[in-house]
């Protein structure tokens, strides 16, 4: 539904959303980040917006009705947020309403793997490495 919205016209979305968590020390992979996040309870997302370049999209559902949302970038870059579910709420999860950064969980969870320092980040990550999208 998301990509007819989108080729149709009714919505746009061809930016890296909101929320810098940080970046992806240069000690850590990709894989370092994505078992992490598995451990954490986190799945990939097949039903989210997929942000120009991304490499990694991965949520984690919390009572259905919300969810933590994590992104990793080529250029190193850790996006996330904490927003409601797109199966629980649809609409407002489209227009983004109660998103929130999320960090109080995301930050120490990830600290291991995530520097605020972008200089201490690989300069390029492999993006023919993304998981495939059915």
């Amino acid at each position: 539904m998301r990509d007819t919205w989108i080729f149709l016209g009714f919505i746009k979305h061809n930016e890296r959303q909101r929320h810098l968590l940080g970046h992806l020390k240069a000690s850590a992979s990709r894989h370092d980040l994505r078992t992490i996040l598995i451990k954490a309870g986190f799945e990939d997302d097949y039903l989210g917006w997929i942000d120009p370049d991304e490499i990694l999209n991965m949520r984690k559902l919390i009572n259905f009705v919300y969810q933590y949302h994590v992104r990793l970038f080529p250029d190193g870059e850790i996006r996330g947020h904490y927003e409601f579910s797109t199966e629980s709420h649809p609409f407002k999860h489209l227009r983004e309403v109660g998103m929130t950064d999320g960090f109080d969980y995301l930050k120490p969870l990830l600290a291991e793997v995530m520097t605020n320092d972008p200089h201490l980040s690989p300069a390029k990550l492999n993006p023919k490495l993304r998981p495939r999208r059915s």
